[in-house]
């Protein structure tokens, strides 16, 4: 089978939710998988312990979707999107992006790569096509009919900094992001245990931390009761009481 065949054949099997399965048969026995440099697993026999401790604990799984996909010499990238229920009936929504290592059929090496997208050579190069004509008009066109600024109004507003959430860093806040919690507003209507799966699901790097506490830090935060935050702040370490 050629590498597209492979990964082809592989995401199929993901999409239809039989992912313990896929990796089981695809990965090779040394593989290693990684969402952070210090969050890995270093065997298949690991990386398959954790993906049945993470499934025990969903009850349903609503969308798996494969958006896309990149085929190189000896490496594949599959951009998902993945859309659970767990247990205590939370949702779970993960844009992420697998990049494997391969060495003939086996996969060596995995990583997950949050909210992040690929980038497809053939509609960037229909993009150039379609600018050369599109340029080719420009001196034909009025510059009043021209409304460029339509779409970019949705796409301008501003996500809040989470990072200002007592126990909640940098990668924290990327996780959340990519989980759709991207506001104030939003976390504050988050469940702590729902923001827990978000954490556990994320590898064990992650799991030591307690969101009790975040979604009232960002209540302060959402309604600008700034002097209560700092003082409820103050009463924390790393987001604990």
């Amino acid at each position: 089978m050629t590498l597209k065949q492979l990964v082809d054949a592989l995401d199929a099997q993901v999409v239809k939710g039989d992912i313990i399965a896929a990796f089981d048969k695809f990965a090779a026995d040394s593989c290693v998988t990684l969402s952070s440099p210090t969050d890995k697993t270093q065997s298949k026999a690991q990386k398959v312990e954790a993906l049945n401790w993470f499934f025990n604990n969903i009850a349903a799984t609503n969308r798996i979707e494969r958006l896309a996909v990149k085929v190189g010499k000896t490496t594949t990238d599959s951009q998902f999107v993945f859309d659970f229920t767990d247990k205590s009936g939370n949702r779970l929504v993960f844009n992420e992006v697998i990049r494997r290592a391969w060495k003939g059929d086996k996969i060596v090496e995995e990583q997950y790569l949050m909210n992040q997208t690929i980038e497809s050579e053939k509609p960037a190069a229909a993009a150039a096509v379609a600018g050369k004509k599109t340029t080719a008009k420009k001196s034909a066109e009025p510059v009043a009919d021209k409304k460029p600024a339509a779409k970019s109004a949705k796409t301008t507003a501003k996500a809040d900094d989470l990072v200002l959430i007592e126990g909640i860093g940098t990668k924290i806040a990327e996780l959340l992001n990519a989980a759709g919690i991207t506001t104030f507003a939003v976390l504050a209507d988050t469940k702590p245990a729902a923001i827990k799966a978000i954490l556990e699901a994320a590898g064990k790097r992650y799991q030591m931390h307690d969101p009790a506490t975040w979604p009232k830090q960002a209540a302060l935060a959402r309604d600008g009761k700034t002097a209560e935050l700092a003082k409820l702040q103050d009463q924390l370490k790393a987001g604990r009481k």
